[in-house]
């Protein structure tokens, strides 16, 4: 069906604004023609408004971010088609009234690294993985195109119950059971300009249980590795070591103490998660700094006094690991969010 482009001035947006009602919206917006330092907010606030989602972005070697998005939505159904230059994405915990949800994206090109809930995973072409937008999360990826789909939390927990084992899990979808969501997400692409909100919420109801089925391919893992009664563990001492991220006396044997379990079951816990409990503990105490160090509210505030609010002791280690971590430090990341 035919549809009226409108330009937003100034941003290169273009809108399509369906003829009937029952039409799914679309919307298209880049980071081509925008400043090298307007790229990344401006990405991060169209999400925002389109999707809820709360991100934030930083490019590699401090090159502008290009990014093109096509996004399609609708009453229930949500997805997108994003192309991405080499950058970090980060999400801390959710603050959003929002209802929760949770993210699928299936990579068509490129490769990335993504992190949730101690899990650290590479993911290439061909590979889906799921997030919760509710939880931190951390992505790392160089030239990428995706497919994403949004899905409602409660509805994604009736269909898959053990999702949460699954975050940052790459799925293959040449063959095996993770083809069938394949198949599914790339007809619902190819159909999108002329879907209806009816269609589009059936897809809606649909798409948690073509995912349980592309999840099933790691069903063996997740019972053989952590059961739900370690899948509660870690949930437990996951909102154990948030809630004392600032003190620096931190480590397995503090949090085991919090948590009443011992320290060596901590490691049988955390030891296959891909990153240990305690460089989780590091990576999250980072992460708060930089959103800290980029707020506006707290510019006043130094950057060893934002560094020890968050656990660290030694403001000259906070800033080696800081660099690590990001890619700049401390100091230039503030002049450049300023």
């Amino acid at each position: 069906m035919a549809r009226r482009p409108r330009r937003d001035a100034g941003r290169g947006v273009f809108l399509y604004w369906p003829e009937q009602e029952t039409d799914i919206a679309i919307q298209r917006f880049s980071t081509r023609a925008e400043l090298a330092t307007e790229s990344a907010r401006l990405f991060e606030h169209e999400m925002a408004c389109l999707f809820s989602v709360g991100l934030s972005l930083q490019s590699e070697d401090r090159q502008p971010l290009v990014t093109d998005v096509l996004a399609y939505r609708g009453r229930r159904l949500q997805f997108a088609s994003l192309q991405f230059t080499p950058h970090h994405t980060s999400a801390g915990v959710r603050t959003s009234t929002a209802p929760p949800r949770w993210l699928v994206t299936l990579q068509k090109a490129g490769e990335g690294e993504v992190s949730q809930a101690g899990r650290t995973r590479r993911v290439g072409p061909g590979d889906m993985f799921l997030l919760n937008l509710g939880e931190p999360f951390h992505i790392e990826t160089g030239h990428i195109t995706t497919h994403s789909v949004y899905l409602d939390a409660a509805m994604l927990r009736r269909a898959v119950p053990d999702a949460a084992g699954m975050t940052a899990m790459p799925i293959a979808t040449d063959e095996g059971p993770g083809a069938v969501f394949r198949a599914v997400s790339d007809e619902m692409f190819a159909l999108a300009p002329s879907l209806t909100e009816h269609t589009a919420d059936r897809l809606a109801d649909a798409l948690p249980f073509a995912l349980g089925v592309a999840l099933s391919g790691r069903a063996a893992e997740v019972t053989a590795a952590p059961s739900r009664l370690q899948v509660f563990h870690r949930e437990r001492v996951r909102a154990f070591v948030v809630e004392h991220l600032h003190e620096p006396e931190l480590d397995v044997d503090a949090i085991a103490q919090g948590v009443k379990l011992s320290p060596r079951y901590l490691y049988q816990l955390f030891g296959g998660e891909g990153v240990s409990l305690m460089k989780w503990v590091w990576a999250e105490r980072l992460e708060r700094c930089r959103q800290d160090l980029s707020a506006t509210t707290l510019l006043n505030r130094s950057i060893g006094s934002v560094a020890y609010s968050w656990g660290f002791s030694d403001v000259a280690h906070f800033s080696r690991a800081f660099k690590d971590r990001f890619g700049e430090t401390p100091s230039g990341f503030r002049k450049r969010q300023r």
